[in-house]
């Protein structure tokens, strides 16, 4: 007899695949498709079928994926170039994200008076998405054209501000306040010491080992990152947490780029392709059985998403360089998100903190809608303005 959980194993990467495929097909992120995916498993009828609700394999599997997610989007995280990165992309960064914080955090604290779900809303409206953002880029080959690099250095620099929305959203549900809130600021220290010990052992601690192919490199790499991670969940301050900084710090530890690039790449196909279809089926699972259609907190979601970050961008046209139509890109640019925003929906379902229903909705039709727009907007942009990019 089959094993349910290994007929859901191979359904949930079908479908991930099938509906990743159609949307690539359509030169739309493929991304969006996967999502769908697990929106489309969500679904009631599938309960007959598969052991979904509070299935291990799914949750672990989920949990697992956010980790690898947030160790690849650390790799991805450049501190030279952030370093060396313009005032007029600070300011198209910092812009894009106060913003549209500030304004989805007064929408939803005047709808539901509460100060965690509006900043769960604010912070959910104010990220944006590296990866969708670059294969959208990539695809049309313009990514390491001048307005490429700007959309991509901006979004590089929030993701800091998503490390510092994720700590907060653990902080204020309670994950990463330990049993004694006085040893937080201790256990932050420590922490802290010991990624700049990492940072000066790593690169010595990894020469020690021989490795004689890109496999055995990525098999050591990931191992470091776990440990990273576990430490701080040791330390009170959470794996997801944990999860980034070890992207960051696997940066510093590989001296060579050839195989830099090849740890990248190997998680990637791992992470894409094996274990984000189960965090897509959590959070598809979670929307199916709340699924509210409130056309106000709708339409105030979207409104607030797609023209908070277009102002959040054109309101800088004053201190910068770029044309009003290559300042409107950027800010479609900003505007595609995907995962971040997504990680904090499963943080809020995991902690049932009673987070509104139709705010959840709203959240994740937000993340479709805004990651779909970017590559549409980049298409007719580059058709009419051919030059735009440079």
């Amino acid at each position: 007899m089959l094993d349910p959980n290994l007929l859901l194993f191979f359904v949930v990467i079908l479908f991930a695949f099938v509906f990743g495929e159609i949307f690539s097909r359509f030169h739309l992120p493929r991304i969006i498709g996967q999502i769908i995916a697990g929106l489309v498993l969500g679904l009631p009828f599938w309960a007959g079928i598969f052991p979904l609700q509070n299935n291990t394999m799914v949750l672990v599997l989920s949990e697992v994926g956010i980790i690898f997610l947030l160790i690849l989007t650390g790799l991805e995280i450049d501190l030279k170039k952030i370093k060396n990165c313009s005032k007029e992309v600070l300011l198209i960064s910092f812009s894009s994200v106060l913003i549209p914080f500030v304004l989805g955090f007064v929408f939803v604290f005047l709808m539901y008076g509460s100060l965690l779900f509006a900043f769960i809303g604010g912070a959910a409206l104010s990220v944006s998405s590296e990866a969708t953002k670059s294969i959208a880029l990539m695809k049309k080959g313009v990514l390491e054209t001048k307005l490429g690099e700007i959309m991509m250095l901006a979004g590089a620099i929030n993701i800091i501000f998503e490390l510092v929305f994720l700590s907060l959203l653990l902080f204020f549900v309670g994950e990463t306040s330990g049993n004694d809130l006085a040893f937080l600021p201790v256990e932050v220290i420590g922490f802290l010491a010991a990624v700049f010990i990492a940072l000066r052992l790593l690169p010595k601690f990894v020469a020690l080992f021989k490795q004689e192919s890109e496999d055995e490199y990525f098999s050591l790499a990931l191992l470091i990152a776990l440990a990273i991670a576990f430490l701080a969940s040791l330390l009170s301050l959470g794996t997801i947490i944990g999860a980034l900084i070890a992207g960051l710090l696997l940066r510093k530890a590989f001296k060579s780029e050839k195989i830099e690039h090849a740890i990248e790449n190997h998680l990637r196909v791992l992470t894409f392709a094996l274990v984000i279809p189960f965090f897509h089926l959590h959070i598809g699972l979670h929307f199916a059985g709340s699924l509210v259609f409130n056309p106000l907190i709708i339409f105030s979601v979207l409104a607030i998403a797609f023209a908070g970050k277009m102002f959040a961008v054109l309101v800088i046209k004053p201190k910068s360089r770029l044309s009003a139509h290559q300042l409107t890109l950027v800010g479609w640019g900003m505007n595609s998100r995907g995962f971040i925003e997504l990680v904090m929906l499963v943080i809020v379902v995991n902690h049932k903190i009673g987070f509104p229903d139709e705010l959840y909705t709203a959240i994740v039709l937000m993340t479709i809608l805004t990651t779909l727009a970017f590559p549409l907007a980049l298409q007719y942009y580059l058709k009419k303005y051919p030059g735009i990019m440079d």
